[in-house]
């Protein structure tokens, strides 16, 4: 039987950004966990040799929760071949001969822009663009060597991460363009559909993945058919008390329309509540 007593080292890299902070300030107050965080000011994980300086900071009994991202939505080719050889550097490095736990933050992006049938964490993943492609190579390397080395692994594919602090997601846009008194611009022809999950609510469901020593793929979205842009645009008003207006603009890509099916996640983390994107929506202008 595992001591409670003893304190769980937990490390976070990239714990400085938008979700790494928030997880890192959780993890701070719980008395649980020794928590060390590094940023890339700290651990450069595109040199191996930096990434040796966690050996002071690991044993046997900690998780790790890899946080840090070089290609945040970005569809550049640099940032793509950085982010590469940051996972590649972290995979094939002997850090994983010396932990316990590694957690991967992936997308639900992964599963490509539509399907006929209900996602599931089985499902076939399609990765189509930089961002994609290189989350599907870090759970491919993780999984390799997590299982060379023993290492539990738990894989995280989040919808959209929003709250405060997003200055990336549609939401940050529609709420910035109707406080400037501007319509609002959709792309496409609304057929989009866009699944969600506040980053308090991930938080919560990593530190639970940590402490129940939770493994496996999950899939972490709030709204499992997703929310339309009109949808998300009318949601914004109502929660600014403004309304501007919806402008649509054409779009060349192919609108993303996944819906999610929970079933694993539900059976798992029993009664787990997701915040409502009305009420994350209000927290998100308010504060």
């Amino acid at each position: 039987m595992e001591n409670k007593s003893i304190r769980r080292k937990l490390v976070i890299l990239g714990h400085s950004g938008f979700l790494g902070s928030c997880l890192y300030e959780s993890f701070l107050k719980d008395s649980d966990y020794e928590t060390y965080g590094f940023s890339s000011d700290q651990i450069d994980l595109s040199s191996r040799e930096s990434i040796s300086r966690l050996y002071d900071f690991v044993d046997h009994n900690t998780s790790v929760i890899m946080a840090a991202s070089a290609l945040i939505k970005n569809k550049d080719f640099p940032s793509f071949k950085k982010e590469i050889d940051m996972l590649i550097n972290l995979a094939h490095h002997s850090l994983f001969s010396k932990i316990r736990h590694f957690t991967y933050i992936s997308s639900t992006a992964i599963y490509g822009r539509r399907s006929d049938s209900l996602i599931t964490e089985i499902s076939p993943l399609r990765p189509d663009d930089f961002y994609t492609s290189a989350k599907f190579i870090g759970e491919s390397l993780f999984r390799r060597v997590c299982a060379d080395h023993n290492v539990a692994l738990t894989i995280v594919r989040p919808g959209i991460i929003y709250g405060q602090g997003d200055f990336r997601s549609p939401l940050f846009r529609f709420v910035n363009n109707v406080r400037l008194g501007k319509d609002i611009e959709v792309f496409g022809d609304d057929s989009t559909r866009l699944v969600w999950v506040h980053k308090t609510d991930l938080c919560q469901v990593i530190k639970l993945i940590c402490k129940n020593s939770k493994t496996g793929d999950y899939n972490i979205v709030a709204e499992e058919s997703g929310v339309s842009l009109t949808e998300l645009a009318e949601a914004v008003f109502k929660a600014c008390g403004i309304r501007t207006g919806i402008k649509f603009s054409p779009d060349s890509r192919i609108p993303v329309n996944l819906k999610f099916d929970m079933s694993k996640f539900k059976t798992d983390f029993t009664g787990f509540e997701f915040i409502k994107l009305e009420d994350g929506i209000k927290d998100y202008i308010d504060n």
